[in-house]
């Protein structure tokens, strides 16, 4: 039986973005562009972070999507995902160019615009969303084969442009133009004492090891086992084979790992049960966020408020007062006006204690 569907039953769109687009004279295109803000932006006066999505008809979505989960679950910064889709046929343009007229396969294969790819970021899309955005220092850019390039690039040759790298499907026993593997460049930035600290995630499908099983295996095995034994600690990484998947499905436990690896969970552990049973909460709760903010070198808040409410200042606050300590809720609900002097519904509780 087929049911109709009325105007009554169709609701509204879900929205979790926009689009618009940017002039470039770099490209010499009109280029498209997503954009995702936190769910709470336009009620905060806070920055964020930036994460740039490159095949972002097919990532931006997923990592929105994780992005929400694991911010809602105070496991990494809250940030603004900004996509990048591919304009019809350019999809290899952010592939490197790398000639191949020894017979041998190099990565690319294509008229690759890696460098090109980064200067638009830099000098065109970072600038506009500087003026339009809350936006902050700390970028990170996901790319995957082949738009993996320019994530390469800015890794190797531009590394104050972003402070997080999530590389999926890589190809690293492909050679570049310098006759080195992709792994062999890698170990050299990795372990290059001047790099800047930074933080790369590298992974590949089990699935994807049928092309060229003994190079490919190989040198993810000799990359690892070479860094382990010359550590950089200035840069966090994670170098990984995902068994049991393929090319694409790949990408949703890459972004997820190349997510942990930029925001490490030894990190992002709050530990709001020891904040609820304290003397001080709201003394313990801002010790904790100026920690992580010494980390990464700028302010980070804690949560406001989400779907995940328990762990957050307005469900600290709330779990307070059901617990009969008001003078501690009170500190929480001070602070947290302090971080979100905008906040209606902070100021909603506040007018409730009067």
């Amino acid at each position: 039986m087929l049911l109709s569907m009325t105007a009554q039953s169709v609701g509204k769109d879900i929205v979790i973005g926009k689009s618009f687009n940017l002039e470039s004279k770099i490209l010499n295109e009109n280029r498209e562009v997503f954009i995702a803000l936190p769910s709470n932006y336009n009620r905060n006066i806070n920055t964020y972070p930036i994460i740039v999505v490159l095949d972002a008809e097919y990532l931006f979505e997923i990592t929105n999507s994780i992005v929400k989960i694991k911010t809602s679950r105070n496991e990494m910064l809250e940030s603004i995902i900004v996509g990048i889709p591919n304009n019809t046929g350019k999809r290899y343009d952010m592939a490197m160019r790398l000639s191949n007229d020894k017979g041998q396969f190099f990565f690319g294969d294509y008229e690759g615009k890696s460098t090109t790819y980064l200067s638009f970021l830099k000098e065109e899309l970072f600038p506009f969303l500087e003026k339009k955005y809350r936006i902050n220092s700390h970028k990170t850019i996901i790319g995957m084969s082949p738009t993996f390039g320019p994530v390469l690039e800015a890794f190797w040759n531009q590394p104050d442009l972003f402070s997080g790298y999530i590389i999926l499907a890589a190809e690293l026993s492909l050679r570049t133009s310098s006759g080195q593997t992709i792994a062999e460049k890698l170990i050299n930035s990795i372990q290059d004492p001047m790099h800047p600290e930074a933080s790369i995630y590298i992974g590949k499908a089990s699935d994807d090891l049928k092309r060229r099983p003994e190079e490919e295996e190989k040198s993810f095995f000799n990359l690892n086992q070479k860094l382990d034994s010359i550590a950089n600690p200035k840069i966090n990484y994670k170098i990984e084979i995902l068994k049991n998947e393929n090319h694409y499905g790949m990408a949703i436990s890459g972004i997820e790992h190349g997510l942990e690896t930029i925001h490490p969970p030894e990190i992002w552990q709050v530990p709001y049960r020891s904040f609820w049973n304290s003397k001080n909460p709201a003394n313990k709760l801002k010790l904790f966020y100026d920690k992580i903010s010494d980390t990464y070198g700028f302010e980070i808040l804690p949560l406001e408020d989400s779907f995940y409410a328990s762990q957050t200042l307005i469900g600290m606050i709330r779990r307070l007062k059901r617990l009969g300590k008001t003078k501690e809720a009170n500190g929480v609900l001070k602070l947290s006006l302090e971080y979100y002097p905008n906040s209606k519904e902070l100021k909603k509780l506040s007018s409730e204690n009067h």
